[in-house]
């Protein structure tokens, strides 16, 4: 570990040498791509854009993904005379407002130049996306040089878009920072587009996230719900530190030095996709994705036109006391011009409660409410410059906390007072893409603002002799700055680049009090009235403060036709400062512990190997390092005990291999991936002899994990999705603390279970209103809740959804059942800290029905 001072000058160097480099970059990738194929000959003219996108892919033999309304009403001027593929592809796309980008398997995704993530493979809700195929083009009679007024279906003797409504739609992700197919990338990136979101009844983190491979969710309480990746945490709930998965909106980091804030978790309608990355993702993303990560991508503005679309719902929960949860969703998308246009969303949903609270008399008392809204705003002044505004609300509260104490009963709660619980996020970002020609330019800058609230009942603790209840209260905010500035070379190139530098700073503020009304009479006689603000006999204030600076950058070498070599790597640069104060009759005057001081700096490097036979198979071998911030330990010093500083990052590398094919005429889709974790000197918690517990690293782990991924067109009417994940994460290295075994060798980590397995079935019934039915089931075994308690474990438990849905014109009707054989799975808890087990259960048996309408 080097002092901040000494690693500054430091970092100056490398980012002066990364931006130099990024200069002599074009002439490197030039250099090294000098052996593309000659100029060829295409004969396309002037024609509507769909039928010269499909010439141009059978006379550069190259594949090519592209949604049909993306091309709809739009002409091209053509291209004829000898060209490379692209240059030619450029003069075809030339004052279309579309544009394109080349997947590392060589494919090539055309897409709308206002909106860098659209999908232009996957289909767009009701139209295919149309897909050419070499193997389809070899047999396809070639088309005849159009004139201006032929149809796109005439362009070749049968339409790979009807051929391609029964393959297997693809989804583009933004994972390694740039456009691409989320199966071209040689590592383990699940993708969940809006539209099957929407499918499923996707609405939060729990619907989605349990059903990805690799990936736990451990819901609990409001804004403390946890996604634990292959296994690497020490609790089930929020770390003592920054947590090991990395949450993301629009790139933007919503993760911060030392305990978080708040863990939001957004509503997914208007979603353009949910990516989750397994295995760590510092190279490209940084701190706090020690085991993975999670980018919410919201849909931006777009000029194609004028769109707007309504969702409503209701639903009744077993045993909420006759309450319902109902939901209201709209979104407008309004073009202001050909270069601007701006989008809105705003959403209210009410979840019913089914916790009857026994102390305050309240049935149904742990009802959820969330509200909130985006906006976006593009404008696209050329077809090489795009400047696109995001900003995000979101309020999440419930006026009693939502564990129950099981010994009670099965829906019991037991508190004096209640426990409200509520969070607030505001997110902004400015983002700029422009295309330098031998790069494009990203700036990426992002201001968030969290804020957190939550009541205990403290009654029983501090409540004697008190005339009244005994509420302690607990505030949090923080406000977070990001920014970015990357160059990424365009794909397809037998060289192609990431560089960038990046920087955040997040300032946090915790301030908790007990108070019990009319206490001050009984406590300032026997107490000094110094110490007490009226009834309020407890207050302390906590600041944390932190920084991180870093340089990075990953580049793919394509040294023969198939094989493709990628290596990058990060070198980062953390500070976190901390301090506390404690004032009330506890402590006398006051007492502020030692300022903390914690900095740290490294490097987290990346590399990868893949084979791609051809289009439907690719091998891939992967070896990549994770990183997080440390955090200093702010408690005074014992005498004859060397009590550490703090705590740095732990040290975990991952290793995996995977395979990604299709068969059947991709009707069939088969990812296998193996994995081993190294993890070692895990950020937890020991004992000094005076029983005051302190962070440091210490220990070590093995995680050794499957994960298998199908997806099986059966046929135009029958779907089946399988997701089964095998994972042994143990500890390899006991620990003992003050004569206490903290970290036994062969313990299961938390939140590590051994199995998990999703499984969906969806059939499309042949008839007017196009009725789907769809059956999922999800199972997860049991594990155990933190490293300090491996006996107070969260059950294994099954979740059984069906779902029934039929279109009427734009209107989609859908009746669902959640949970349909009412099981009682446990997802988090806590120990029994003199007031019994408390945990937090799935929501029971749901039944209702939602209702969608969608203009375009």
């Amino acid at each position: 570990m080097q002092n901040a001072v000494a690693a500054r000058p430091h970092l100056k160097a490398i980012i002066a040498c990364v931006l130099a480099a990024a200069g002599v970059a074009p002439s490197l990738s030039q250099a090294v791509a000098a052996t593309h194929p000659e100029p060829r000959t295409f004969n396309i003219e002037a024609q509507d854009l769909g039928s010269a996108l499909k010439a141009f892919a059978f006379q550069s033999n190259r594949e090519i993904f592209f949604a049909p309304e993306l091309t709809q009403g739009k002409q091209t001027h053509g291209v004829i005379g000898r060209y490379d593929d692209l240059d030619a592809l450029k003069r075809i796309l030339a004052d279309t407002g579309l544009t394109y980008s080349v997947t590392d398997s060589n494919a090539i995704l055309v897409r709308d130049s206002s909106n860098v993530t659209s999908r232009p493979a996957a289909h767009v809700r009701n139209a295919a996306a149309v897909h050419l195929a070499r193997a389809e083009m070899n047999t396809q009679a070639e088309p005849q040089a159009a004139t201006p007024t032929r149809n796109a279906t005439a362009a070749s003797g049968s339409t790979a878009a009807s051929e391609d409504n029964d393959s297997i739609y693809e989804v583009i992700v933004t994972a390694t920072k740039r456009p691409e197919r989320a199966r071209d990338i040689a590592g383990s990136v699940s993708a969940m587009s809006g539209a099957q979101l929407e499918a499923i009844g996707a609405q939060s983190f729990q619907d989605y996230l349990s059903r990805t491979p690799g990936v736990v969710f451990n819901a609990g309480p409001l804004g403390d719900s946890t996604a634990i990746i292959r296994g690497v945490g020490t609790s089930v709930g929020k770390d003592q530190g920054q947590g090991p998965t990395g949450y993301y909106i629009n790139e933007i980091p919503l993760t911060e030095p030392g305990y978080a804030i708040a863990i939001p978790d957004v509503d997914t309608f208007d979603v353009e996709r949910v990516e989750v990355l397994r295995g760590p993702q510092g190279t490209l993303f940084g701190s706090s994705a020690l085991g993975g990560a999670i980018n919410f991508v919201a849909h931006q503005a777009s000029t194609e036109g004028f769109d707007a679309a309504i969702q409503t719902s209701a639903s009744s929960t077993h045993h909420s006391d006759g309450n319902t949860n109902y939901s209201g969703k709209g979104m407008i998308n309004i073009p202001l011009g050909d270069t601007f246009a701006i989008r809105g969303v705003a959403y209210y949903r009410t979840e019913a409660g089914y916790l009857d609270n026994r102390g305050t008399g309240r049935k149904a008392s742990n009802e959820q409410t969330d509200k909130g809204g985006r906006f976006s705003a593009v404008w696209t002044p050329s077809e090489s410059t795009k400047l696109a505004l995001f900003n995000l609300y979101d309020k999440n509260n419930t006026p009693d906390f939502g564990y129950r104490y099981p010994e009670l009963g099965e829906f019991a709660r037991n508190t004096v007072v209640p426990e409200p619980v509520g969070y607030e996020l505001q997110l902004h970002s400015l983002r700029l893409d422009q295309d330098l020609g031998f790069a494009t330019l990203t700036a990426l800058g992002g201001y968030s603002e969290k804020k957190r609230s939550l009541t205990n009942d403290y009654t029983e603790f501090y409540g004697a002799g008190l005339p009244n209840p005994t509420p302690y209260f607990d505030k949090g905010k923080s406000d977070s700055r990001s920014f970015e500035l990357r160059l990424a070379s365009p794909k397809g190139e037998r060289f192609d680049y990431i560089v960038g530098v990046m920087g955040s700073s997040t300032d946090k503020t915790f301030n908790d009090s007990i108070v019990s009304e009319g206490s001050y009479a009984i406590l300032a006689p026997i107490s000094n009235p110094a110490d007490l603000r009226g009834d309020m006999f407890y207050w302390g204030v906590g600041k944390i403060d932190g920084e991180e600076k870093a340089v990075f950058g990953e580049a793919n070498y394509r040294f023969a036709d198939q094989w493709t070599l990628t290596f990058g790597g990060r070198y980062f640069d953390t500070e976190v400062n901390s301090r506390s104060v404690y004032y009330g009759i506890f402590y006398p005057g006051s007492l502020a512990l030692p300022p903390g001081h914690q900095t740290e700096d490294g490097f987290a490097p990346k590399v990868s190997i893949a084979w791609r036979r051809d289009d439907d198979l690719m091998l891939y071998a992967l070896a990549s390092k994770g990183y997080r911030f440390g955090n200093p330990n702010t408690i005074f010093p014992l005498a004859n005990f060397d009590t550490p500083s703090g705590w740095e990052t732990d040290s975990l590398w991952n290793y995996e291999v995977g395979v990604r094919s299709t068969f059947l005429d991709r009707r069939l889709q088969v990812d296998l991936t193996v994995f081993l974790i190294d993890w070692s000197d895990l950020q937890v918690r020991l004992y000094r002899p005076d029983d005051v517990t302190y962070g440091t690293n210490a220990g070590e782990a093995r995680n050794v994990g499957q994960e298998f991924s199908g997806l099986w067109r059966v046929s135009d009417a029958f779907d089946l999705t399988l997701n089964v994940t095998h994972l042994d994460a143990k500890l390899s290295e006991t620990v003992v603390s003050n004569a206490n075994v903290i970290l036994r060798d062969g313990q299961q980590l938390p939140g590590a279970s051994e199995w998990q397995v999703s499984a969906m079935a969806t059939a499309r019934l042949p008839l007017a209103a196009e009725p789907t039915i769809t059956l999922a089931h999800r199972y997860l075994s049991d594990s155990p809740q933190s490293l300090q308690t491996p006996n107070l474990r969260i059950n294994g438990f099954g979740q059984t959804d069906l779902r029934i849905g039929a279109t009427f014109n734009q209107v989609g009707i859908t009746a669902f059942v959640n949970n349909l054989t009412d099981k009682r799975g446990v997802t988090f808890g806590y120990g029994d800290f003199g007031l019994g087990l408390q945990d937090f259960i799935i929501r029971p048996r749901t039944i209702g029905v939602s209702l969608d309408w969608k203009m375009r």
